[in-house]
């Protein structure tokens, strides 16, 4: 199987999803009211970003970061893990060797942000990193928060697509296909990291997918651990 026929076959299993769909956005399939139009194409964009994505680092990849899951800042709209718009706005050369997509519907003027993507790639970049290390989740897809609780109790705080929510642990299975089919796509073996502790779960449970250690996530004030511990980790080895 050559390189871009692995990409094609992870691609596959991304626009596939979950087996559970229910309050979790496929970036890769679906598309909402907050994507550019024509609406339908979006998730094509998508793919094609993690694509290039993916093409870019085939050959020299050494490291993977595996966090939680996509928020409904960054990997909804770029197909990335860890990526908002505004890196593929203000470092594109760093995330991809060609043009990538903005898919949000407001790019052209205010794209989409979010602080733990700006966080790993300032420590991506600053490490010179950029080619070498791969950003993927433990659950690929996004899982937001239902709209009412049990007995139509209604949900206080962020809800629908527009919120986070921790993936299920019969959620995060399905994780484990996608995590294969991905490293597949790459020439040499990758050292995996977990970042937070649903990912250092999910490799405890995924024993063909050794833990090379674990980094704390850099959402809700783990963002100094996490610096230090890429630091020692990863950017020292460069």
């Amino acid at each position: 199987m050559t390189g871009t026929t692995r990409i094609d076959a992870f691609l596959e299993i991304l626009a596939d999803g979950p087996r559970e769909r229910t309050c979790v956005f496929n970036p890769w399939r679906d598309s909402d009211d907050r994507d550019r139009a024509p609406r339908r194409e979006m998730p094509k964009l998508r793919r094609e970003n993690m694509r290039a994505y993916l093409e870019a680092r085939a050959r020299s990849a050494r490291f993977l970061l595996l966090g939680e899951a996509p928020s409904h800042r960054g990997c909804r709209f770029t197909g990335i893990a860890f990526c908002s718009e505004t890196e593929l706005a203000h470092k594109p050369a760093l995330v991809a060797r060609r043009p990538l997509a903005l898919t949000s519907l407001d790019a052209a003027t205010k794209p989409q942000r979010e602080r733990s993507a700006a966080v790993i790639w300032g420590e991506i970049d600053q490490a010179g990193a950029a080619f070498d290390v791969v950003l993927w989740n433990a659950f690929p897809w996004h899982p937001y928060r239902p709209a009412t609780g049990g007995d139509e109790v209604v949900m206080t705080g962020p809800c629908g697509p527009m919120s986070n929510r921790r993936p299920r642990l019969t959620e995060v299975v399905d994780g484990r296909r996608a995590l294969a089919a991905l490293l597949a796509c790459f020439t040499h073996p990758l050292e995996i990291f977990a970042v937070g502790k649903v990912a250092e779960e999910a490799l405890a449970r995924w024993p063909e997918f050794p833990c090379a250690g674990y980094m704390r996530h850099p959402a809700q004030g783990g963002e100094a651990k996490f610096r230090d511990a890429f630091r020692q980790a990863i950017a020292s080895r460069l």
